[in-house]
């Protein structure tokens, strides 16, 4: 039940302005929330009220703590957003299971289109788990590279993919492959790079926006985690891998029917950059 605490209000209208479903109306003066069916539990009337007025019980112990601006600092999320690398030398230690929760806990307020909310995680920290996808997904990807290097299938390849990405990916990796080949040989994890932690980002199938859901989540765990003193890395080859075998659902215990969208690896790094990212100008145009 969504209402209107007569006592409190000021009649501002701010829930009427800011509510985007049309929940709240005016009726004469007075603004009420009239169609509470429409309502997708974004909890902006609560939020914008000045008064406290809005209660709303479908949100309940949902509600979060009054916003402190002064801890809102341009400067300080630029410099994250600077100096966040993707990380792939990890120290050995855990990250303890509170941090990891704490992670979590903010990527929740990660935005979600039409406040669907159905971005889901799975985490793991079973080491022995992730050496043995490692090694699986990097057979997988030797057994595609030595299918690819032979000229034939380059050339068909070519001719029916023209400027297609995955042949461009193809193609660039296959020219280290002999050295990414040594490296795993000697002991290197190249997939998941001794990393103690794996979050897999997820999200039912054919639900609108669960990609985007997911991602602005994964965005939102990278940033947070560097401001932790944690690294992370983007793992886009396990997410095709899981597409082109399906068992690896089973193995991360992913639900039935969900897709994951996005994997990434965190840990302390063992490596620390000194220096911002190196990117080119952005490409604009102004209209």
């Amino acid at each position: 039940m969504i209402r209107i605490d007569e006592g409190k209000c000021n009649r501002c209208g701010l829930c009427v302005k800011d509510c985007i479903s049309g929940v709240f109306r005016l009726e004469d003066g007075r603004p009420l929330p009239l169609h509470p069916e429409l309502c997708n539990r974004c909890s902006h009337c609560v939020a914008v009220c000045p008064k406290q007025a809005v209660v709303h019980e479908g949100l309940g112990a949902l509600l979060t703590a009054k916003v402190q601006r002064r801890l809102l600092q341009p400067r300080a999320y630029r410099e994250i957003a600077l100096s966040r690398r993707s990380v792939r030398h990890y120290r050995q230690d855990p990250v303890p299971r509170e941090v990891l929760e704490e992670i979590l806990d903010m990527a929740r307020y990660s935005p979600t289109a039409s406040n669907i909310q159905n971005v889901h995680y799975t985490v793991v920290t079973d080491r022995a788990l992730l050496e043995e996808v490692s090694r699986r997904i990097f057979g997988l990807a030797d057994k595609i590279n030595e299918v690819f290097s032979r000229k034939p299938v380059q050339l068909l390849s070519r001719r029916l993919l023209q400027n297609a990405r995955i042949v461009k990916t193809l193609e660039r990796y296959a020219r280290g492959w002999e050295f990414y080949k040594g490296q795993m040989l000697e002991g290197r994890d190249l997939l998941f790079h001794g990393a103690p932690v794996l979050f897999l980002i997820h999200a039912p199938k054919r639900q609108n926006m669960a990609s985007d859901n997911c991602l602005i989540a994964a965005t939102n765990i990278a940033n947070y985690a560097h401001a932790l003193g944690l690294g992370t890395c983007f793992i886009g080859f396990l997410v095709g891998a899981m597409l082109l075998d399906r068992s690896l659902h089973r193995r991360f215990r992913i639900p039935a029917g969900h897709r994951v969208h996005a994997a990434l690896i965190l840990g302390t790094p063992a490596i620390r950059h000194r220096f911002h990212a190196v990117r080119k100008p952005a490409s604009v145009q102004w209209i």
